[in-house]
């Protein structure tokens, strides 16, 4: 016997063995899946970029940018100090000629702007500014890339279109004075800037602003660097065609580069054999590093990912105005490589502002000008973000699954969540600090927001059954706060509870009760707490059994809905009947309670709604929002005017032809503009058919404004009945009766009562 025990005891252990390896195994093969094709989805590739790579910068910090690179700034301060109006394009070019010529007096390296100039100005504008571009003899002025679609017709006759990228320079007196032309291209807001262009291949593999200005600031070993590629070039080098001359030659940097980039382009071999050029010579470290980066600029690929330095204004900047009358300011740029465009302190004054991994909660973004000195930056520094190859990066993956289904494999219980996240926290720790010390890109979003939640939850599988029953017991406890299909849509993804609704239409019904305030006064809190809970059931139960949901109760008022995504003439059926069967519920209530009883109003509308969570941070209710809610509060408070209990808008009763009702009016109620016609539905045998009929053609009386006559039919309804809808009526002719209103149209504006 104890031999056969021990037998299912060892069975059993097995099996269990058994049964966790196999899970353990298809927990690697689900979540290595699920991370590896998600790896190859161009649309997570974005998520990380846009989630991982801005967790990253902000884990690593404010850095330093380089001493080198400086922005003057056109701002709201400078267009002040000036009296000028905050735009750059309607800053006299005088402004920028002298500041030229200050800068070129404190011994600017480079002057880069950020500014297309190229209108023409009336008078000696252009001229003077022109001249200072060429006395400077170091300006690099933008030039604007414009898309051109042309229309071109094959030999078939077929017309297609084709999408050419054109260089816009600045007016000729410009671009001949500058020492060289180069765009800016930066993409669109919302897209997040993470990259810059070094080169643009669409057209013709120009180098942009940041280039320029990394090769201006390198300028000085820039012959030595032309000297070795020309000797370590196999093929026959273009570069024999510039003398050193020709670096400082107007016009002449931009085809240099040009050849220099295309010589590394057509010939791969060549970066290895000028770096072991470079690594033999008998330079000083600081001049192989200054040619190891002036190769890596050259052979890397065009587009490089920026390495921000900090959020706005991390790049030093100088207002415009200071530099123009400040020499203390004018020499902290000696030997500078400057940019000059559009940048603010505040956000709501930006206008090129960029969204990028700074951009914050407020709006504040980058500004181009601060973007492109960014990168000019990182050129100059030889640093930059390197994102890892894909391979590398599924490899990581997998290793990373691998230990997450290992603790899995031996945790149980509350220590397996805890684990995961130690796991988690530590594999960002190691990421943020390779990216802080050496620009390495690890994947974050997919191992930290992919794999580890899908590790976690198919691990507390063995908790299901628990969790389902907990899960019940909740919605059970929602059922009597909420409607049992917003219930299971929040039991689904209680994550989306607070993204706002869904467009619907249907009927809103509104009620108040006349003598609530006063009922309070006299209750005690706990004595009017049960007296209203009874009053709610006369009121809950008839909307509940037609088909109806509460969704707001204040005080003595109660909102309810009937609504769906599209018009349901059916909902038009079971709100009238609800609103019947509350008329009768409460007319039980108030006999059983005499003492104390609650005369109620109901008005009603049908409508367009959004219908869902309403409110913020960690409270929210579910409610509809929507002109509807307002306007049925609004029909609800003519009963006050009208002597009515039960008030519809005639959208209500569109279709509904076996409901017995009158019409009261038409009214242009408080608040609103446009106008509405109520109705007064029967629910209950006092009202008298022939009075309705008589209230009809005295209302028609009214409506064709004559005054007189509509009051003596009104008149004669009250002989027989203390018809309040009639006594408004009368009153409403006795006051317009010798002023009329003008322009009459049959409508009552109850802004005028």
């Amino acid at each position: 016997m104890f031999s056969g025990l021990l037998s299912l005891r060892q069975y059993t252990e097995h099996h269990l063995r058994y049964t966790r390896l196999n899970r353990t195994f298809l927990l690697f093969i689900v979540t290595a899946a699920v991370a590896l094709l998600l790896s190859l989805s161009s649309k997570v590739q974005d998520w990380e970029e846009d989630l991982g790579l801005s967790w990253l910068f902000q884990a690593r910090g404010v850095t330093t940018p380089p001493s080198s690179v400086a922005v003057i700034s056109i701002d709201q301060s400078s267009s002040r100090h000036f009296n000028l109006p905050n735009l750059a394009r309607k800053w006299p070019r005088t402004l920028h000629a002298k500041l030229l010529q200050r800068l070129h007096k404190a011994g600017a390296r480079a002057v880069l702007f950020d500014i297309h100039f190229r209108a023409k100005r009336p008078g000696d504008q252009d001229a003077l500014l022109a001249k200072a571009i060429s006395d400077a003899g170091n300006v690099v002025l933008f030039s604007f890339l414009q898309k051109e679609v042309i229309e071109v017709t094959d030999q078939q006759g077929q017309v297609s279109q084709l999408i050419l990228d054109e260089l816009v320079p600045p007016q000729d007196l410009f671009a001949q004075a500058a020492i060289a032309l180069a765009p800016n291209p930066l993409p669109k807001v919302p897209i997040k800037v993470s990259q810059f262009w070094k080169f643009v291949p669409e057209a013709g593999d120009a180098p942009t602003l940041p280039s320029l200005a990394f090769q201006l600031q390198q300028i000085s070993h820039l012959s030595r660097f032309i000297n070795i590629v020309a000797q370590e070039s196999k093929a026959e080098s273009s570069l024999v065609d510039f003398s050193e001359q020709d670096i400082w030659s107007r016009q002449q940097l931009v085809p240099l580069m040009k050849v220099l980039r295309e010589q590394f382009i057509n010939q791969p071999a060549l970066h290895d054999r000028v770096s072991s050029r470079i690594t033999r010579s008998d330079m000083s470290v600081e001049q192989q590093l200054s040619l190891r980066n002036l190769l890596q600029f050259y052979t890397a690929n065009a587009a490089q990912y920026l390495s921000y330095y900090g959020p706005a204004k991390t790049i030093k900047t100088y207002p415009y105005y200071q530099v123009l009358e400040s020499d203390l300011v004018l020499e902290q740029l000696r030997d500078k490589v400057v940019f000059i465009g559009f940048s603010e302190h505040r956000q709501w004054e930006q206008q090129d502002g960029f969204y990028s991994v700074y951009s914050n909660e407020e709006g504040l973004d980058i500004s181009g000008v601060e973007i492109t000195a960014s990168a000019a930056a990182n050129l100059i520094d030889g640093i930059s973000v390197k994102p890892m190859m894909l391979g590398v990066q599924m490899l990581i993956m997998l290793l990373l699954t691998l230990l997450m289904v290992l603790i899995f494999r031996f945790t149980r219980g509350a220590l397996l969540p805890i684990l995961l996240i130690v796991l988690g926290i530590g594999y960002f720790i190691i990421a943020a600090t390779l990216f802080a010390q050496q620009g390495i890109w690890l994947p974050v979003f997919i191992p930290l927001l992919v794999q580890l939640p899908l590790v976690l939850v198919l691990g507390m599988v063995w908790n299901y059954q628990e969790i389902n029953v907990e899960r019940k017991n909740i919605q059970r406890a929602f059922g009597f706060y909420l409607p049992e299909n917003e219930i299971n849509r929040l039991a689904h993804d209680i994550a989306d509870h607070g993204l706002g609704g869904q467009l619907m239409h249907g009927i809103c019904l509104s009620t108040d009760a006349q003598q609530y305030t006063t009922l309070s006064e006299k209750f005690e809190p706990q004595q009017l707490s049960t007296f209203m809970n009874e009053y709610y059931e006369a009121i809950f139960k008839p909307v509940r059994d037609h088909g109806g949901i509460i969704s707001d109760v204040v005080g003595d008022s109660v909102m309810a809905l009937w609504a769906s995504p599209g018009e349901d003439q059916q909902h038009r059926h079971e709100a009238v009947d609800a609103c019947v069967a509350i008329m009768k519920s409460i007319k039980h209530f108030n006999e059983k309670h005499s003492d104390n009883p609650l005369p109620t109003r109901i008005g009603m509308h049908y409508g367009a709604m959004v219908l869902g969570n309403v409110g913020a941070v960690d409270h929210y209710e579910y409610r509809a929002v929507g002109d509807i809610v307002n306007t049925t509060s609004r029909i609800e408070g003519m009963s006050k005017y009208l002597g009515t209990r039960l008030l519809v808008s005639a959208e209500v009763l569109e279709g509904l032809d076996d409901v017995v009702s009158r019409c009261v009016g038409r009214f242009t109620l408080k608040g609103k503009t446009v106008p509405v016609e109520l109705f007064e539905v029967k629910y209950s045998d006092d009202e008298s058919q022939t009075d309705w009929e008589k209230f009809a053609n005295a209302l028609d009386i009214f409506q064709q404004g004559q005054w007189q006559q509509a009051c003596d039919a009104f008149s004669e309804i009250l002989k027989t009945n203390s018809d309040g809808p009639s006594q408004f009526y009368i009153d409403y002719c006795k006051t317009n009766q010798c002023n009329p209103p003008e322009n009459w149209q049959g409508v009552i504006n109850m802004e005028d009562k």
